[in-house]
């Protein structure tokens, strides 16, 4: 029988323009009271010591025997694929983004009947997360077969581009697996016929990421005052995830129904593809070219493919350096007709240049701002232009100054990446993950840990007094604090400290504790489910309960850690 498998949490950000892979520790998912000092996934770096990797699919064609006689063409990723656009005077990424993998897996998965384009495209896009994996495999110094994927996909992507995004994943993974095969290994996967679990264990939205990598959807261990009903702490209630990255800026306006509950719900999203980060990368390009023009004395600049190529490459280095830096010299060699580029800017006049931009973007956000009756505790960000400090100032100086800005040690442009890869470490961490047999779902969304049970009813505590047994009793249930919401995944297990705080002597001398079950969901009424024993009463008027329910509907309950009761 062979020994278990250490399986390899990772999280993949599948950007617009760049992706990103972070590797997850199982050992570090710990509890939310450790939320805001648990060490990062660590993100990793390519063969060119990048934390990103251009999410770009070439070809060049390679010698294919040792006497040059005989070439073929190979699939090439990144940067190398970018120089490849150039050497063919193709058109840049900016203006035609087709070859991208996000592009191309949106396209091969659009078609119903997969024709030869189609499957090209397929191909190209699973070659670059076979790339990835392996990336992955050598900064963890494991194996393809170990790695199990969290992946996220832009809020609102449909079911079907869901499936799209983990098929492709999974046959990137099983192309890298199958790379790194010897010939018995190979022989032996035959023989059992390639059934392995899935690589992919969920598929997160990109806000949700982002608040998965600050801890915001953790539950904190708080205490429950039974004598007005109140929770301290109060925890956050919305939440405003700021993505401004290539593609464009997008706010999504999340909220959660309790502060004991880790579901994320979706209340608002608006999406402005107008202040893009390639629309600020075209308009420093366009600052140089013409500043470069004007001091060499030559034109058509941009009109020639290679000097665009160049120049974006150049860009693009120039705006994260000014993310940290004051000033920064956006320079080419023999950039056109053999001159050399040499352009000075400093961050008044890159903030000058991208003020229009700004300004759509402040208009945008001051629609959340302006909200009413909704205050945001948290405002958090992501994307590669969050970075950039007059976005940053704008964001949380002018328009939400008071709320958190969540984990300080989180980048902007990481966040999605090490929010997926710490939800992986989760999955993993809990005994709801199997190792052996796993099964996808209809939509090939991984094992069953991605679609689990939920809770059709919230379940709460309240202290009932005896003389409301006979009546009265819906409204003291309706008063009752929730400890499992409906719709939270299944199986859940909640603990809290429930204290009594009022000047009598006796806390429960004329009362008791019930879980009750609270109206709403599938409940048309609340009632009680059973009590709870064993209570320490007298000077103590406290103690810690532990309620789980279980996939299948078991309700048990224990105090002080306890033996469990079931009701």
């Amino acid at each position: 029988m062979s020994e278990p498998l250490e399986l390899i949490p990772i999280g993949i950000d599948l950007g617009s323009l760049h992706a990103r892979v972070a590797i997850g520790d199982v050992a570090h998912a710990g509890t939310a009271a450790d939320a805001d000092t648990r060490p990062l996934p660590n993100v990793v770096s390519n063969a060119q010591g990048s934390r990103f990797t251009l999410a770009l699919v070439g070809s060049e064609k390679a010698t294919a025997d040792a006497d040059g006689a005989t070439e073929e063409e190979r699939l090439i990723f990144g940067e190398a694929a970018r120089r490849a656009l150039a050497r063919e005077k193709k058109p840049t990424i900016t203006k035609d983004p087709s070859s991208m993998v996000r592009q191309l897996v949106k396209s091969a998965s659009s078609v119903a009947d997969k024709d030869d384009a189609a499957e090209e495209k397929a191909a190209a896009a699973a070659a670059f997360f076979a790339h990835l994996a392996d990336l992955a495999c050598d900064a963890s110094s494991s194996h393809p077969s170990k790695l199990r994927t969290v992946v996220s996909v832009p809020v609102g992507a449909s079911p079907e581009e869901q499936a799209g995004v983990v098929a492709t994943v999974e046959r990137g993974i099983a192309e890298a697996l199958a790379a790194r095969m010897t010939a018995k290994e190979a022989k032996a996967r035959k023989k059992t016929g390639g059934d392995e679990d899935p690589s992919v264990v969920a598929v997160i939205s990109d806000p949700a990421a982002v608040c998965i990598a600050h801890g915001l959807t953790e539950v904190v261990p708080g205490v429950i005052d039974l004598t007005d009903g109140n929770q301290t702490p109060s925890g956050w209630k919305n939440a405003l995830v700021v993505d401004w990255g290539a593609s464009g800026l997008t706010a999504t306006h999340l909220t959660r129904p309790s502060a004991n509950s880790s579901l994320l719900s979706v209340v608002r999203s608006v999406n402005d593809t107008s202040c893009s980060g390639t629309e600020i990368i075209n308009a420093l390009a366009k600052h140089c070219a013409s500043m470069f023009e004007r001091k060499s004395k030559v034109t058509g600049v941009l009109e020639s493919k290679k000097a665009c190529h160049r120049l974006e490459m150049a860009c693009e280095s120039a705006v994260r350096t000014l993310s940290r830096a004051p000033t920064v010299t956006v320079a080419v060699d023999g950039l056109y007709e053999g001159i050399d580029m040499n352009v000075l800017i400093s961050r008044p006049r890159f903030d000058m240049l991208m003020s229009g931009m700004l300004k759509k973007a402040e208009a945008l956000l001051q629609t959340f701002a302006g909200e009413e009756g909704v205050k945001f505790d948290a405002v958090l960000l992501a994307g590669n232009v969050c970075d950039m400090p007059a976005a940053s100032t704008m964001i949380r100086t002018k328009l939400f100054p008071d709320a958190s800005a969540g984990r300080g040690d989180v980048p902007p442009d990481e966040a999605v990446a090490i929010g997926c890869a710490r939800h992986a470490a989760s999955i993993l961490s809990c005994d709801t993950h199997s190792m052996h047999g796993g099964k996808t779902d209809d939509h090939g969304l991984g094992p069953a840990t991605v679609k689990a049970k939920q809770c059709p009813v919230s379940i709460g505590i309240c202290r009932i007094a005896n003389d409301k047994e006979n009546g009265h009793l819906e409204e003291v249930i309706s008063s009752a604090v929730p400890l499992i919401d409906v719709g939270e995944p299944l199986p859940a297990n909640v603990t809290r400290k429930i204290v009594y705080s009022n000047g009598d002597d006796d806390w429960l001398s004329d009362a008791y504790l019930a879980i009750v079950q609270m109206k709403g969901g599938s409940a048309a009424k609340g009632k009680v489910l059973g009590k709870v024993e064993q209570v320490p009463s007298g000077e103590t008027k406290g103690c810690e309960i532990t309620i789980e329910l279980s996939a299948t509907g078991k309700l048990t309950v224990s105090v002080n850690g306890g033996p469990n009761a079931e009701l």
